[in-house]
């Protein structure tokens, strides 16, 4: 199942990186339908298009589409030259394509393609103080307040705010400890449930975070998911096999918490059943500080110091 708006919507803990994958028909002279991502009312979040995956092939070229901060910007790449190797691993791109409103990526065929693979992954967040005044969305009268009484808007202009995603995890996250678990899976039967783990925070004041994801691919006509559960959210994310693989390249980032718990299925929707089937996750357990708690709404401003609370919302922490 792609990512679609009703997914963003549902991310409480920003930011989130959302794995996903696609598999199918490149027509000739013509765009897969429906889309691999076609993301249009996910306002008043803000989405990221990153890391993606596509592979190697003369006859299938990548578009995209995002509206980040000047207007709407379309690219369109042949995938021939997505390595420098011809016998490297088709290895995740740099891509980072910001989108307050459109968020497109799909496929054209030069030629037709029958079951080509992508994988790519989401940042999903609301936009703070800051991101506002980056992206030109207009702020509340109590949002202009505090943009004032803070001076982000100077801060902005000064290109130090909104902070990267990757500084705030390094400065803000603080990882209490790291696992990579591997699991063979007997998948006997089709459309059945088989269950890989279910990850839970210890009582200590933490949250758990899915970073990494893989599995072996399997053939096309085999079409196993991989599912995420994240506390009261089933299927929050749903990611079909073929296009990862164990290797280099094939390991999709993501960035899931969970106050509660991580559960991760399987399942087998088409084909003859494949039997054992390798599954390879990593997570990280996280401090819940002061910080966080306000970023997810766990906290009110009473209930903190008002200044954390307020940065938080300004976006300066």
């Amino acid at each position: 199942m792609a990512i679609n708006d009703a997914i963003i919507r549902r991310v409480k803990y920003p930011p989130e990186l959302i794995p996903d994958s696609w598999y199918g028909a490149v027509p000739l002279n013509g765009e897969s339908a429906p889309p691999v991502l076609d993301l249009r009312r996910f306002r008043p979040y803000l989405t990221i298009l990153t890391n993606i995956q596509a592979l190697r092939s003369a006859n299938v070229n990548l578009r995209a589409r995002y509206d980040g901060f000047s207007g709407e910007v379309r690219v369109e790449q042949n995938n021939a030259a997505t390595l420098q190797d011809a016998a490297a691993a088709d290895l995740v791109g740099a891509w980072w394509l910001p989108a307050k409103a459109v968020l497109y990526y799909n496929l054209f065929g030069v030629a037709a393609v029958a079951n080509y693979p992508t994988h790519y992954g989401v940042w999903a967040f609301p936009p703070t103080i800051a991101h506002k005044l980056r992206y030109n969305i207009t702020l509340t009268p109590n949002e202009q307040k505090l943009a004032t009484e803070l001076g982000i808007k100077n801060t902005v202009d000064k290109g130090l705010l909104p902070l990267p995603i990757s500084q705030q995890i390094e400065r803000e996250y603080y990882v209490l400890g790291e696992e990579t678990h591997v699991r063979s899976i007997n998948i006997n039967a089709l459309n059945t449930v088989f269950t890989l783990e279910t990850i839970q925070p210890r009582p200590n004041g933490e949250f758990i975070v899915l970073t990494r994801v893989a599995a072996a691919p399997a053939a096309a006509a085999n079409t196993i998911h991989l599912i995420v559960d994240r506390d009261e959210d089933p299927n929050y994310a749903d990611v079909m096999t073929f296009p990862m693989a164990l290797a280099a390249g094939g390991e999709i980032a993501s960035f899931i918490p969970a106050l509660r718990e991580i559960r991760l299925t399987c399942t087998q929707t088409a084909g003859g059943a494949v039997g054992p089937h390798l599954f390879r996750y990593t997570y990280q357990r996280i401090k819940l500080t002061n910080i966080l708690r306000a970023r997810f709404g766990e906290v009110s401003r009473d209930e903190i110091p008002g200044e954390t609370y307020d940065k938080v919302l300004a976006g300066v922490l």
